[in-house]
């Protein structure tokens, strides 16, 4: 029987009432800094243009976007630090790596050269945590917000639950920081997993 998703209490917003909130609230992060889990294996990013190529089954082109991206990905890795806190990142990986999850992950690979902070947590190292039910996808803003962003079935942004509830805070960033010490620096998952694989054409 499947386990159903963790749901989080709190305020539920639309997808632009998400992204205005996170917008406003992102670089008034305190020094705890961000803590952001990633639990879905695939995801519907349109309107993304290195996406966007992927979908249509240009590889290449999809790669090369990535890469004229880096400048920008550098220089907000540097606007992060200059205002005192960092964002570490939890990509949950199952085996098999799915095609979506083989673009993210040379997406994520460029923002790690640039100073990202992100670690790879598999299947097993999140079992335990999910006997009962899935994990959320979560993105924590140091002490004060927890966002559950929300998805469709199909993998595309629907909206997010928002709370600034202390105990629902500290016990979610002690289950990311968990799996992020426990993780694998993505550059050695990528290097052993994922450098040079081309998705499936039948994605």
């Amino acid at each position: 029987m499947p386990r159903p998703l963790v749901t989080l209490p709190g305020e539920r917003l639309t997808p632009d009432e998400y992204l205005a909130d996170h917008d406003e609230n992102f670089w008034r992060t305190d020094s705890s800094g961000c803590w952001k889990l990633e639990r879905q294996q695939h995801f519907v990013e349109s309107g993304d243009a290195s996406w966007d190529a992927f979908d249509r089954g240009d590889w290449p082109r999809a790669l090369a976007l990535m890469e004229e991206r880096r400048h920008a990905l550098a220089d907000y890795e540097k606007r992060i630090a200059r205002h005192g806190f960092e964002v570490r990142r939890v990509r949950v990986v199952e085996e098999p790596i799915s095609a979506y999850l083989i673009w993210e992950l040379h997406s994520l690979n460029v923002r790690f050269q640039e100073g990202g902070k992100i670690r790879i947590a598999d299947g097993e190292a999140v079992a335990e945590a999910e006997r009962h039910e899935v994990l959320p996808e979560l993105f924590i803003l140091g002490r004060k917000v927890i966002y559950q962003v929300l998805y469709t079935e199909s993998g595309e942004l629907d909206g997010a639950i928002k709370s600034g509830d202390p105990e629902l805070i500290r016990r979610w960033t002690a289950t990311t920081r968990r799996l992020y010490d426990e993780g694998e620096d993505l550059g050695t998952f990528f290097a052993r997993k994922v450098a040079g694989r081309v998705p499936s054409a039948a994605w």
